[in-house]
């Protein structure tokens, strides 16, 4: 036989108990104990003003410490109370809401209830009723509790709205900061995928000039042709895989650069000569495709065939950076292209300003690139 429950608002649903004050309480740190004591202080100096006049009468300091005692007893069951009352509530419902304002009333009369009484055992009252000149009997026990607990009520208000605003802004920059993060991750990924898509692809001129080489060779030196064919395959098949990859290292991309070369050289009977010294702290580091062989085709321009004599590629670790150095033996190599420009793209959208690439001229005749990008991946934009 089963029992139809009753159905519980939110309210009532909530975790209640001491377990569950505790749980709060826990959560609490540094920022709600700086909190506590500035407005302890900030409410002890306002009610010290209304005592500057009478600091040279008896009992003042005595006064005085009642103030700051009554401050620290104010807000700290006023936090005590807010964030016991605010757990598992979320921001801006209506049942946060009702509990912050049951947290107000309470608190302020918990505040009272101890602080009136403190104030009787130390006579501080009947100190104030003389310092004011007062000819009246201090009214009764229940009516002192009763100001001071609407007294409190506005302090504690003032204290609970001023902590909600600040709560609910560093969640949202909490918030904003995470979806910052999120899009920044998912532009790095898109990129990542075009560019291992873009790693995959051949020059389509290139490859047109390359197999109508070849077939014009055929007829001619049918060894010659099947030797380039040949490289021609093992460019592919070093380019193509990378098609589903979305990294690559510094020495996979040294031998893609190396395998593209092989053709180039088939095509041109000769140069460039290909020179490496890659660092070996260097050879397995993390490196993302179309960074390289983008400059690498630029500085050759086989569909023009002009053809540079020497390529020169030294890789090594530069304090936290990898430096990536490429001299090609031809002049007029840093006039910003498009190129050039796609290139600075990719290592902007993949390390933002943790990344560079500067363009220097060397003796006239010699172009001397230089990229630096972090060592680490973990340093990505």
């Amino acid at each position: 036989m089963s029992a139809v429950l009753p159905r519980t608002s939110g309210l009532d649903s909530a975790p209640r108990g001491v377990a569950a004050w505790t749980r709060a309480w826990s959560t609490m740190g540094r920022r709600h104990l700086a909190a506590w004591l500035l407005t302890s202080a900030a409410m002890s100096v306002i009610e010290f003003s209304a005592l500057v006049d009478k600091l040279h009468k008896p009992g003042v300091s005595l006064i005085m410490t009642w103030d700051v005692l009554v401050s620290l007893i104010l807000f700290g069951t006023t936090l005590l109370a807010w964030v016991a009352a605010t757990e598992g509530a979320p921001l801006g419902g209506r049942q946060r809401n009702v509990r912050v304002a049951w947290a107000v009333v309470i608190s302020a009369i918990v505040g009272a209830c101890i602080a009136v009484p403190l104030m009787r055992a130390m006579e501080v009252d009947k100190l104030m009723w003389e310092l004011y000149g007062k000819s009246k009997p201090p009214p009764d026990f229940a009516l002192v509790v009763l100001g001071h607990g609407f007294h409190f009520m506005i302090w504690a208000a003032f204290f609970v709205v001023a902590g909600e605003v600040i709560h609910r802004r560093r969640l949202t920059n909490v918030a904003i900061r995470a979806a910052q993060r999120d899009q920044a991750s998912l532009a790095r990924d898109v990129l990542e995928s075009r560019l291992a898509a873009m790693q995959a692809q051949v020059e389509p001129q290139f490859l047109f000039d390359t197999l109508v080489d070849i077939e014009e060779l055929y007829r001619r030196d049918s060894a010659r042709a099947a030797d380039n064919l040949d490289r021609l395959i093992t460019y592919l098949r070093v380019a193509l895989p990378r098609l589903r990859g979305t990294g690559s290292t510094v020495a996979a991309e040294i031998e893609l650069v190396e395998a593209y070369l092989d053709v180039v050289r088939a095509l041109s009977g000769g140069p460039p000569v290909l020179t490496v010294t890659l660092a070996d702290d260097c050879r397995e580091a993390r490196f993302y495709p179309m960074l390289l062989l983008p400059l690498i085709q630029r500085a050759v321009r086989a569909d023009t065939r002009d053809v540079p004599t020497s390529i020169r590629i030294a890789v090594r670790l530069a304090g936290d950076d990898i430096v990536v150095v490429l001299r090609v033996s031809a002049p007029g190599g840093c006039a910003e292209d498009r190129e050039i420009a796609r290139v600075r793209e990719r290592l902007a959208g993949l390390y933002g300003q943790h990344a560079s690439l500067a363009c220097v001229e060397l003796h006239g005749d010699t172009t001397q690139l230089t990229m630096r990008v972090p060592a680490r991946s973990s340093q990505a934009a």
